[in-house]
């Protein structure tokens, strides 16, 4: 006999908008899902469990991770139940509940989360004071306006940190989905299935192309091809400002490879903040403020980012300045926030995806 743990449902709400309690299982919401599958049967399966306040079960599924929140099931929900908004929930929680030490919950309620924004805005102020080093307002040197001996190393401490708090969390996923390897997964068989997910569902998102509105895949394809391009242009100006600092003839390389990658992602912010603002389809209904400063940060970033390869051939060179130390802000919240916010979509529905996949490969 199950017990039905109604608080359950409660606090599902301060993850988001629904009223999961009008669906009557009718079943349309899978039927209609192009996501859904004879396997993964959601979200009729995951509404069910929610109302049942089945938490164990929630939290050892990564269904939720499998939706991309189409909206279709929502757009035709003969009870205006809004299944999607529900899925959109459990993500939420789950990236609160798979955080070290919970940390997650300082960023999703809403009370302790501008503590959170600030303390973090005030340690990054803090830093880039600390690191600053003795710029000449004459003329403008990159490598002057921080000390970079001590930048670099304080980047390298907090990227193993990083690191090592990305695995912690895999692994808490890891050990609540109960999976359990076996001999019939060869190393070979993880090998070919991470590759299978790494081209098909992030570099192209094939499942996400089966969605109705294809303006928003498109977008969403561009922001992630754009955000991958920026990461490498990045980490390869890091390694050269730290290996080989005074090589600027080949800096020219990344350098376009981060103009090239940052007008996609550029388009892909500028849609997702502008059908948030406009409440454009059910996606956009309800957005969460996590929603709007994990895009806000990454907008942010971007506009900085060409700011500073304006402003590097004028004479504005406080301005410049000022522009450089508001971009490493705006960097390191992001990166600092990136387990414990919606960020973290780029780390747990691959690793969803991934576990799919290899359940599925034995069979």
């Amino acid at each position: 006999m199950v017990r039905i743990n109604s608080a359950f449902i409660e606090k599902l709400r301060s993850y988001g908008s629904f009223d999961i309690n009008a669906c009557y299982n009718c079943g349309n919401c899978t039927a209609i899902c192009p996501l859904s599958t004879e396997n993964n049967s959601f979200p009729r399966r995951m509404i069910r469990a929610a109302i049942l306040g089945l938490e164990e079960r929630i939290d050892s599924s990564v269904d939720p991770w499998l939706c991309y929140y189409c909206g279709e099931c929502t757009d035709t929900c003969p009870r205006d139940a809004d299944p999607g908004g529900l899925m959109m929930a459990l993500r939420r929680y789950q990236i609160r509940k798979f955080s070290v030490g919970k940390i997650g919950d300082f960023f999703y309620k809403s009370f302790h989360s501008f503590f959170v924004w600030l303390i973090l805005t005030l340690i990054g102020v803090a830093g880039i004071f600390y690191f600053k080093g003795n710029p000449d307002m004459e003329e403008i040197k990159p490598l002057s306006l921080f000390s970079l001996d001590l930048l670099h190393y304080a980047g390298i401490i907090a990227f193993v940190f990083l690191l090592v708090i990305v695995f912690s969390q895999l692994y808490i996923m890891l050990k609540s989905t109960n999976f359990k390897s076996e001999s019939s997964n060869k190393s070979g068989n993880y090998f070919k299935t991470f590759f299978t997910v790494l081209f098909r569902e992030v570099f192209f998102q094939e499942r996400f192309e089966k969605c109705e509105d294809k303006s928003r895949y498109f977008a969403h394809l561009l922001l992630v091809w754009g955000f991958i391009g920026l990461f490498i242009a990045t980490i390869t100006i890091m390694m050269m400002d730290f290996f080989a600092p005074h090589s600027e003839g080949i800096r020219i390389i990344p350098k376009i490879l981060g103009l090239i990658s940052g007008l996609p992602a550029l388009y892909g912010t500028l849609y997702f903040m502008i059908i948030r603002a406009k409440k454009k389809g059910s996606y956009a209904k309800f957005s969460h403020h996590t929603d709007w400063m994990f895009i806000l940060l990454v907008f942010l970033a971007i506009l900085s980012g060409f700011a500073l390869d304006i402003l590097r051939w004028s004479s504005l060179f406080k301005v410049y300045y000022f522009t450089f130390a508001f971009h490493i802000l705006v960097v390191f919240e992001l990166i600092v926030s990136f387990p414990f916010t919606k960020f973290a979509h780029i780390l747990y529905r691959p690793f969803a995806l991934f576990l799919v996949e290899l359940r599925n490969s034995r069979k």
